[in-house]
């Protein structure tokens, strides 16, 4: 019994690997492709050294494994240091993991792209969506960088995956929906948006939901979030600070307004667009254009649809179908109209009310329209809550990015659907236009890698003088300690002195801004040093360690000065 057992599992193995030998080689491919492509990345990071983000990530993950330094962020979203603590409980307590632990998931989140465009798409063209996504220019920008958005964004290819296969492929993957959904969330908490594409697909195939397989898994990933609310109540003595916080921070106009990231231009994005996808994903654009045009001119050519023109002439629609498009066009204008005169969640649930109608009316008519529009929602709920936030800033598209390389795919699949080249009965235009967009594809990442060094090198500079001037500083006050240090750059200068630097927040025209990134104007008059005078007297400042030129601080001498030809590190001493 045994015996036969152990052949038959022996033998769907082997059918397994003989039906998709295909598929495992190029998601292989793509994977060796993808880790190179990471490696190199990182080892340019370590060269540029951590930066603020990833500073406050790695000292969260230094608290969750019981290494605190005495400075923590514990205000981010937690999922993100929680696995890197994992990491430091084995003994990899080096801030270098947080690059490789960056690295690690954003091949987990390749491969779920792949495996997510499998769906619809053949071998061949899964690797090619997979690859354009993994090699965007801003991707490989912000890969191993220590921030959390790559890895929020493999949680969330990985839902949209289990959700739509749930449905097709498996209803054990019920169970996993939510949990996934839940690591979406506590890796970056805007995620949450991501539950309006999960409904919609659940919604319009209610008719092959396991409620109870879904329950179950929606039980689990409460499951998953109540260690962290408790952790939050312990520490903040209110399990919703982190929420809050990150809410207020979306809204609050007035301090924003200082920073460089400041834009309500609600353009920026599509203005962005190019240099988001690169070169290469205009070589795609191009490609699902011109498979559309043809498309559209063998509808008309095609002897077999001689007779269309006549056809649509006596194209009728009934009643309901006439008011479901009258609303569906008022509903747009609506959309339209009020899009950057509204709140971001009135326009959410407009364009929801308006994707459900737009199913509605083409269900029948065009293939797997609810993974489409699924996508189409995906991405929508990013753009539309990216474009309203009144901070832009080029890493925050990435979470539109994989709805972006799907339909590439769909286009770029639909152009050699119509057009064919054959020899001996197979069709050699589609393997030779992939190999040569490969090529493509990873020339541009490798000519890219130098240039990241290059426009990072004020990052690597600032960390050289972080470092040196941490390093004197501890010679010069062996008892620092003890003492009351502030700065404008306290991740840094908290993780290189481990302690907790505390910060000094950014005074000009009369008023404070916690600035978190450089501000819009960083010239200082009298009146603005006298303001950081007294915060610093205020707060019975003992140290602080400046990065902001200007300063003429009456109650503090410069005490040692650290400067290049792309800025200065000045320490102050209380006189």
């Amino acid at each position: 019994m045994d015996k036969s057992n152990d052949n038959s599992n022996k033998n769907r193995a082997k059918n397994f690997l003989k039906n998709n030998s295909n598929s495992i080689i190029l998601l292989v491919l793509l994977t060796v492709i993808v880790s190179t492509i990471t490696y190199y990345k990182i080892l340019i990071q370590l060269q540029i050294g951590p930066v603020s983000d990833s500073i406050d990530f790695f000292t969260d993950a230094l608290v969750f494994a019981g290494h605190g330094i005495g400075y923590s962020d514990l205000l981010r979203p937690p999922l993100f240091p929680f696995i890197i603590s994992l990491f430091i409980r084995l003994g990899y307590t080096s801030i270098n993991t947080i690059f490789a632990v960056d690295g690690g998931l954003f091949v987990f989140g390749v491969i779920g792209m792949y495996m997510l465009l499998k769906i619809k798409f053949n071998d061949l063209e899964s690797f090619l969506g997979g690859l354009i996504y993994a090699t965007f220019p801003v991707v490989i920008i912000l890969l191993g960088f220590g921030f959390s958005d790559l890895s929020s964004i493999s949680f969330s290819i990985w839902t949209i995956y289990l959700t739509i296969m749930a449905v097709k492929k498996d209803s054990r993957l019920f169970y996993l929906i939510f949990p996934f959904f839940m690591f979406a969330f506590l890796a970056r908490y805007n995620n949450a948006l991501l539950i309006l594409p999960i409904i919609f697909y659940l919604s319009v195939n209610r008719d092959k939901i396991k409620f109870k397989k879904l329950f179950i898994g929606f039980t689990a990933s409460i499951i998953v979030i109540i260690p962290f609310l408790i952790f939050f109540y312990e520490k903040f003595g209110n399990i919703l600070a982190p929420f809050i916080s990150s809410g207020a921070g979306s809204t609050s106009v007035s301090a924003a307004t200082e920073s460089l990231a400041y834009n309500p231009n609600i353009f920026y994005y599509i203005q962005l667009f190019p240099a988001i996808i690169g070169i290469q994903g205009f070589i795609f654009l191009i490609v699902m254009a011109l498979g559309i045009l043809v498309y559209a001119v063998n509808q008309f050519v095609n002897p077999n649809n001689r007779h269309l023109l006549g056809s649509l002439k006596q194209f009728k629609i009934d009643n309901i179908t006439k008011i479901k498009v009258i609303i569906l066009v008022i509903l747009g204008i609506i959309f339209l109209g009020s899009f950057d005169k509204t709140i971001y969640v009135v326009s959410e649930i407009l364009f929801f009310i308006i994707s459900c109608i737009l199913y509605d009316l083409s269900k029948n008519r065009i293939k797997d329209m609810d993974i489409h529009v699924t996508i189409l929602i995906w991405f929508m709920v990013f753009f539309i809550f990216d474009t309203l936030f009144i901070v832009k800033n080029n890493r925050y598209s990435l979470l539109m990015l994989p709805a972006v390389s799907y339909f590439i795919i769909l286009g770029f699949s639909k152009f050699f659907t119509e057009v064919k080249i054959k020899i001996r009965n197979i069709n050699v235009l589609f393997p030779t236009f992939a190999i040569i967009l490969t090529i493509i594809l990873l020339l541009s990442t490798a000519n890219e890698m130098p240039n990241i060094l290059s426009n990072n090198n004020n990052l690597l500079v600032t960390n050289e003088q972080v470092e040196q001037a941490s390093q004197w500083f501890m010679s010069y006050d062996p008892n620092y300690k003890n003492q009351n240090i502030y700065s404008d750059l306290w991740p840094s200068f908290s993780w290189y002195l481990k302690m907790n630097v505390k910060p000094v927040p950014i005074f000009k025209n009369n008023e404070s801004f916690a600035d978190v990134g450089a501000a819009k104007n960083n010239t200082f008059n009298q009146a603005d040093s006298n303001q950081f005078n007294n915060y610093l007297v205020n707060n019975n400042v003992d140290y602080y360690f400046c990065v902001r030129p200007g300063l003429n601080l009456t109650s503090y001498k410069p005490l040692k000065e650290f400067d290049n030809a792309l800025g200065n590190v000045i320490i102050y001493e209380r006189k």
